[in-house]
């Protein structure tokens, strides 16, 4: 991971905080939370160069919509192990 700590994403990222970052020129956002009816959603959205809801999990826990995501052929076919050391943490 570039400009980060993978071990801290990924803490985050199962706490469904929100992310933001590039891979392949391509700005990212997911986030996990909790609707009103108390089901867990977890999202990944495409920022830049448009911007759009690639993915989205319910109905399931964080941990186990975490693993699901991470193993999803969801950036540019490929999954979040196989892009991680090249993808760009950003806050902004």
């Amino acid at each position: 991971m570039i400009n980060g700590d993978i071990n801290e994403f990924i803490d985050k990222l199962w706490s469904g905080e929100e992310l933001i970052y590039v891979y392949n020129g391509k700005k990212y956002f997911s986030q996990g939370y909790l609707r009103e009816d108390k089901v867990y959603v977890f999202e990944l959205q495409l920022w830049e160069p448009e911007v759009k809801t690639l993915w989205q999990i319910s109905g399931k826990d964080n941990q186990e919509s975490y693993e699901i995501f991470l193993n999803q052929p969801l950036f540019d076919g490929k999954t979040f192990w196989e892009i991680e050391k090249d993808t760009e943490w950003v806050d902004d």
